[in-house]
């Protein structure tokens, strides 16, 4: 405010009650009263160096008035605008009914504290914060009264000149009786401008009362309209009307004296708001900037603080307080219209989001679950970047929290976040989702397969191969019957990230058991779920058909034996064992055995027989005595076909019992079945019978042929 040069009456008007309320502003101090950071008087840059009040107005200064006060609004800007903004009228009466409490405490603190008297109480003269508190301003007249002195020169001056509107001010001040009113209670002058501006206040359309007073304050405001000045009450007693007990102001003042309450009863308080800004008893004005500071306040002052933290008077008030922390953000600051000069999301990051690290860093599990129920507000509010580090890197921990109510909701929170986690935030997830499969809680390995589902795709392809069919697969071994139940749903889920090939490899041989499964929701879920990929696979089926142009039946590759005898199996064991480093090729003439007519082997010569390497002993004992031997020497209960060695079931091959390896020191050619040169039949060694246990003889040694041995009987030497 610029001072006007001192030419004229009307500019004298206009300074000198504003370096009155100058002097005042920065004096009076109190939670009513509008409360001045910072003043400065260009004229005079020493405060001490400045006139006092009585030697203003014979100063001639030029300079500028700088008072720096709280934000507010004027008292009529708060009723046209910001009081509208109440979604029902009871609600906006009752924040006028605490702002005329307000009001009167300010005053009375003036008459009893300060033994002054206000002189200019209008509507100029209040103003409204942010959270609804009505402040006393506009100390233009302030002067002493009855027992501190009659009004000073200064009152008598400026009170006829318009500083205060004629409708506020009282009768004896309009005929100007300034030496009776010496003798007026202090609070006379006062109480008379509070009813008409009480009466001014009820009477706007926002006021919520249809322009009329409250009955209980109708005959007060008679009273103190009263034209004699000593019959007009003290204004402490106006407190306890009824129109000023409601939830409303008792909130109000309880948030206004939180910090002077014991603990306990602090923390009763803060468990009963969440109520009641459920119910709208608090405004969002206020809840965003009356009981927003007092929430972070008490977590700045415990949080942080391990040694206050281990008291369990403080854990159990931030407790109370995260939770309401969260109602306030995610009722009023994210909603349009609260703060007029942030977005929404500037006002959750300028507020809330500053404290999550501290959150997080509390050591209580409490205090971990409020913070995790409400993890859907801080994805919808903070970036990218701040989740990654801020949210999901701390939340973690609970993973591998031994508690297990919560590691179950550290998995149901953890899904909110995926679509906004990067790469190394979803391979960290993935690890902890593997680990989670073997939690002993069932529940939780239930919900982590659900996770894995939901999960898949945002996944990366190789976090999805290295996670999804081994998640599934160990789910549906799971012996919890919902666990298996929600495996076969989640392959329904992901079916389109499984190609053809996996299907009919991987997943229908893990789904098929179940198809018999104890329990009928398992068996069909388990049938719907084959159904669908049979389908796929038959129209993959069909394709591979038309692409490939082979008809339905046609064999390829090579031909299968058409004997099941010994010699056919035992051909085929060697042309697959066989190691052409190891031993001397031999050029000899092989048949494949088929079948004729009449039931007889018929050999079809084949040249280049396949190598094989020498037997071991082990392997020469391909049979065993037994006291139940066939005329051809073979148990007829061994699963050997007779016409395996060439021979009718009557006939009988000479053999020495009692040398095993008679054929390696013949020379004699082998004999041929069927065109095979095959070695002469070797009974099995002898078992000593004399007990019920079989008993194995010593090993004979090997007797192996000379160097130049030339013996072309099939085998090939030791």
């Amino acid at each position: 405010m610029a001072k006007a040069p001192l030419r004229s009456r009307s500019g004298e008007t206009q300074l000198i009650p504003a370096l009155h309320h100058f002097q005042r502003q920065k004096r009076l101090i109190h939670p009513r009263i509008l409360r001045a950071h910072a003043t400065l008087d260009t004229d005079y840059s020493d405060d001490n160096a400045a006139p006092g009040l009585d030697e203003l107005q014979k100063t001639l200064t030029t300079g500028t008035l700088i008072i720096v006060t709280e934000r507010v609004d004027a008292l009529d800007d708060w009723l046209d605008n910001h009081l509208s903004l109440g979604k029902e009228g009871g609600n906006n009466a009752h924040q006028i009914s605490w702002g005329i409490y307000n009001l009167v405490e300010g005053l009375v603190f003036l008459h009893n504290q300060a033994e002054l008297a206000h002189g200019c109480v209008c509507p100029d003269s209040i103003f409204v914060t942010p959270g609804g508190d009505f402040k006393l301003g506009g100390f233009d007249l302030v002067t002493p009264l009855g027992e501190g002195g009659g009004p000073t020169n200064h009152f008598k001056m400026y009170d006829p000149a318009g500083v205060c509107p004629d409708d506020y001010r009282s009768p004896e001040r309009l005929s100007q009786r300034y030496d009776a009113m010496a003798s007026n209670p202090v609070h006379s002058m006062d109480c008379y401008s509070l009813a008409i501006l009480i009466e001014y206040i009820y009477s706007h359309p926002n006021a919520g009362t249809g322009g009329k007073v409250p009955a209980p304050l109708q005959k007060a405001l008679a009273r103190m309209k009263n034209d004699a000045p000593k019959l007009r009450p003290r204004l402490q007693p106006l407190l306890k009307c009824p129109v000023f007990d409601n939830p409303y102001i008792k909130v109000q003042l309880f948030i206004d004296e939180a910090m002077t309450k014991p603990a306990e009863e602090r923390i009763v308080f803060l468990q009963s708001l969440g109520d009641m800004l459920a119910r709208g008893v608090l405004d969002e004005r206020a809840a965003v900037y009356k009981l927003l500071p007092l929430l972070i306040m008490i977590l700045k002052s415990n949080a942080g603080n391990e040694q206050a933290m281990t008291q369990e008077v403080n854990r159990r008030q931030v407790l109370a307080v995260v939770p309401l922390l969260f109602q306030v953000a995610e009722m009023y600051l994210t909603s349009s219209g609260v703060t007029e000069d942030k977005k929404e999301s500037e006002a959750f990051q300028t507020h809330i989001a500053p404290l999550i690290p501290s959150l997080f860093g509390i050591n209580d599990r409490g205090v971990r679950a409020a913070i995790l129920q409400k993890i859907s507000l801080l994805e919808s509010q903070l970036d990218k970047s701040s989740l990654n580090s801020k949210v999901f890197d701390p939340m973690c921990s609970g993973f591998t929290d031994s508690s297990g109510p919560l590691r179950e909701l550290t998995l149901k929170s953890a899904i909110v976040l995926v679509p906004k986690l990067n790469a190394a935030s979803l391979e960290k997830l993935v690890r902890y989702l593997v680990r989670l499969q073997s939690d002993p809680e069932a529940s939780i390995r239930t919900n982590t397969i659900i996770f894995v589902g939901k999960v898949a795709p945002s996944l990366s392809e190789m976090s999805r191969q290295k996670l999804i069919l081994p998640s599934f697969t160990r789910a549906m071994k799971d012996p919890f019957t919902p666990c298996r139940l929600n495996a076969l749903r989640a392959v329904t889920t992901c079916k389109t990230y499984f190609s053809q090939k996996e299907v009919s490899e991987k997943v229908l041989p893990c789904v098929v058991p179940f198809l018999l499964d104890d329990s009928k929701e398992v068996r069909t879920e388990a049938f719907k779920v084959v159904d669908m990929f049979l389908v796929g696979l038959r129209e993959e089926s069909n394709k591979m058909s038309d692409v490939g142009g082979g008809t339905h039946g046609e064999v390829t590759g090579g031909a299968a034996p058409a004997s099941g005898g010994y010699l056919s199996g035992f051909s085929s064991w060697m042309s697959t064992s066989a190691d052409p480093t190891a031993s001397t090729s031999v050029a000899t003439t092989t048949t494949t055995a088929k079948p004729s007519a009449n039931g007889q082997i018929a050999p079809t010569n084949t040249q280049n027989a396949p190598k094989f390497s020498s037997l071991s002993l082990s392997d020469a004992q391909i049979g065993g005595a037994s006291k139940n031997v066939s005329p051809g020497g073979w148990d007829d209960g061994d699963g050997w076909g007779d016409d395996d060695l060439g021979a009718s079931g009557g006939s009988k091959t000479k053999s020495n019992d009692d040398d095993f390896f008679a054929s390696f020191d013949s020379n004699k050619p082998a004999k041929t079945v069927g065109g095979v040169g095959m070695p002469a039949s070797r009974p099995a060694p002898k078992l000593n019978q004399s007990s019920g246990l079989k008993v194995k003889k010593s090993k004979p040694a090997v007797k192996k042929l000379p160097v130049n041995d030339s013996l072309d009987d099939g085998w090939d030497d030791f």
